[in-house]
């Protein structure tokens, strides 16, 4: 990619401005806060849109406008390209919609529409779509040399997992990570299976014993449906003998039911009456002692205790009153006091400034003194009446209980008249109910007497049917039970077969499960003790042949920048920067600002080559743009940067600096200059 020009619209100190850049280097000049790192920012902007903790639209848009562009043009393997983002300001400031022009042709897309075209026409990997930031712009393009610096501080397995995405090789840790995640599912699925199979062996021996079981219950239901037929035929023969007796039974039968029918209602009728005698018993002896307990009982109206406790809360007003004038009257005393003590001090009026005589104090002494007894004698009346009051309420109060009890007495006695009444009722309706039930006890008795003469005449015929009855009963009594055996045997074999059939499927799913575990088992020991173990073998040699590229540009880099024999630069397996002078390892943060400068330029070159021959296939090696690579060099080291530069064969090169003697690298300079806010181009 190559940037052939950019057009800033109200973008921080830019009103409306267009920037032309060309190939080779290019310095961009001018004092600080002359507006240099905005066309940076601008550019970032145009290509990857606002960035949530990294780049925002109130940092771009200018204080005072509701709205600005930034239009940015660059040819990519012989394709021009331009796109434009705009931005407007609401509540917040926020991206519009804006359009890429591809060879002539206009795209009218929204932000993220604009930065996956982007990341397609740049071949950046799609993943990079929902990034905040795009690594690979920043680690190969550009760079604030502030965050270098930064990364080099930072935490050694930070900068790994960093330098991992930069190297696409962070999908090792990635599969690595997922075989973890898979194996701990793999021993949560081997647990379970396990603890399904625990029981296999017990499953199989119960399996046998069923097996024997439903034999031995088949063999016993024959020899019962043999039994059963023995019996049916007995039953049937013995059904024909009492057949010829039922019509004479039959009137018999119907003679014993009217009999026990009579008796029934003899003995309910006789129940009746001795549980109306008790109940009879029960209220006479309730009568008497609720007459015992009436009272002449006066009435006393709800009038009567409103009006009472009326009374009551009158005077516990009064009483309230009195209290709050006893009070009163007692701040009168005390300040009558405190006048008296703070006269006696008193040498000169603070209103007049005059000197007080004694005798004005005699005076005011002998007035507060008779305010003091006249309050005095008027709290001591407050008092007596205090008194007096207190003693009428006490006594209200008891009448008010006295009126209370008598009230609740009368509804008391009234309650107790109307259960009486209605006692009296209900033992002149049982006392008349059990006159009638003995007479009806007379009648059903003389039916009876009259159906047992009848069923006497039956006598020789009953013992006869109840003989032949019996033994019949008693045949069925043990057709009963064989065929309750039957069917009992029958549920048995049926339930011992479905149970058999179910046992048989689950040891058959037990069996899978077996088998299941033997190959889950194999599974894990192979991703545990041989997939893992070549992935980290795998990644070691990637990494080792990206080490050793690294390590060799870094110090070929470090060594061209800083000029110290004394001081040896090389990284660790982590790419941690290892700095050794005269024989003893010193740390990243005890070197001088130009030296820390220099190694993280180093760094930033070093990552920009290895990524770039990494991934191959992106649009962006052929720039490079540098944000103060130089700040706190040496002039010997100034001049070593034209070296570097030389070095690099980078079609296009920006930079941003503020060194004079830089000048003299550069092909061409675009002069910056600030005044009342606004940058020109000198």
């Amino acid at each position: 990619m190559i940037i052939k020009k950019i057009k800033l619209n109200n973008i921080r100190s830019y009103l409306d401005k267009e920037i032309i850049f060309s190939e080779g280097r290019t310095l961009l000049s001018g004092d600080i806060g002359s507006g240099k790192s905005t066309i940076l920012l601008a550019l970032d902007f145009a290509l990857f849109g606002l960035q949530k903790g990294n780049l925002s639209g109130n940092s771009l848009l200018r204080n005072g406008k509701k709205e600005g562009y930034v239009e940015m043009h660059f040819d990519i393997e012989n394709k021009s390209y331009a796109l434009r983002r705009t931005l407007k300001r609401g509540t917040a400031v926020s991206q519009e919609s804006g359009y890429i022009i591809e060879d002539n042709v206009k795209r009218d897309l929204s932000p993220i529409e604009i930065k996956q075209a982007v990341l397609d026409i740049l071949n950046y990997p799609r993943d990079l779509l929902t990034k905040t930031k795009s690594l690979i712009y920043r680690y190969t393009v550009y760079t604030p040399q502030e965050e270098m610096k930064y990364i080099l501080a930072e935490d050694k397995d930070l900068r790994l997992d960093i330098l991992r995405k930069l190297f696409g090789i962070d999908k090792y840790k990635k599969v690595k990570d997922n075989v973890k995640i898979f194996n701990s599912r793999l021993r949560e699925k081997v647990r379970e299976y396990s603890g399904y199979i625990i029981d296999i062996d017990e499953k199989l021996k119960h399996k046998d014993e069923l097996e024997k079981s439903t034999i031995t219950l088949n063999t016993s239901l024959i020899s019962l449906n043999q039994g059963l037929s023995l019996i049916n035929n007995d039953i049937e023969d013995k059904n024909k003998e009492i057949k010829l007796l039922e019509n004479q039974n039959k009137e018999l039968a119907n003679l014993k039911k009217e009999f026990e029918i009579i008796h029934l209602n003899i003995d309910h009728k006789i129940s009746l009456r001795n549980e109306n005698k008790s109940r009879i018993e029960y209220l006479d002896d309730y009568v008497k002692t609720l007459k015992k307990e009436l009272k002449d009982v006066e009435e006393v109206s709800k009038e009567e205790l409103q009006s009472k406790e009326n009374e009551i809360k009158f005077m516990e007003s009064t009483i309230n009153s009195i209290r709050y004038n006893v009070n009163e009257t007692e701040i009168k005393i005390k300040n009558s006091k405190l006048i008296k003590a703070n006269i006696i001090k008193l040498d000169i009026c603070p209103v007049c400034k005059q000197n007080v005589s004694k005798d004005h104090i005699n005076h005011m002494n002998e007035n507060e003194d008779s305010a003091i007894k006249e309050n005095e004698e008027l709290i001591n009346l407050h008092r007596e009446n205090l008194k007096e009051a207190e003693n009428k309420l006490n006594n209200l109060k008891k009448e008010n209980e006295e009126l209370k009890t008598s009230r609740h007495e009368f509804e008391l006695n009234k309650m107790k008249i109307k259960n009486l009444e209605e006692k009296e009722k209900e033992l002149a309706r049982l006392n008349e109910a059990n006159e009638k039930l003995k007479e009806e006890v007379g009648i059903i008795n003389a039916k009876k007497s009259a159906v047992s003469e009848s069923i006497k005449t039956f006598k020789d015929i009953e013992d006869k049917y109840n003989k032949e009855r019996e033994i019949l009963n008693s045949l069925l009594a043990k057709q009963r039970v064989i065929e309750i055996n039957i069917a009992s045997s029958r549920r048995e074999i049926d339930d011992k077969e479905k149970e058999l059939l179910n046992l048989m499927k689950e040891i058959e799913r037990k069996n899978i499960a077996r088998e299941n575990l033997d190959k889950l088992n194999k599974l894990k020991f192979w991703l545990e003790n041989e997939f893992v173990l070549l992935i980290d073998a795998i990644e070691k040699n990637v990494m080792l042949r990206i080490y050793n590229d690294f390590n060799s540009l870094f110090q070929k880099w470090s060594d061209m920048l800083i000029d110290n024999e004394n001081m040896r630069i090389r990284l660790s397996e982590e790419f941690s920067p290892i700095i050794e002078q005269n024989g003893y390892d010193i740390e990243y943060e005890f070197l001088s600002g130009g030296e820390k400068t220099a190694m993280a330029l180093a760094y930033r070159l070093a990552l920009n080559q290895i990524i770039n021959n990494l991934i191959s296939d992106i649009k962006t090696k052929d720039l490079l743009i540098l944000d103060e690579p130089t700040d706190g060099f040496s002039d010997e080291q100034l001049d070593k940067v034209r070296l570097v530069l030389d070095e690099l064969k980078i079609r296009q090169i920006i930079l941003v600096s503020h060194e004079v003697k830089i000048e003299n690298f550069v092909d061409r300079i675009i002069r910056l200059e600030k005044k009342n806010h606004v940058t020109e181009i000198i």
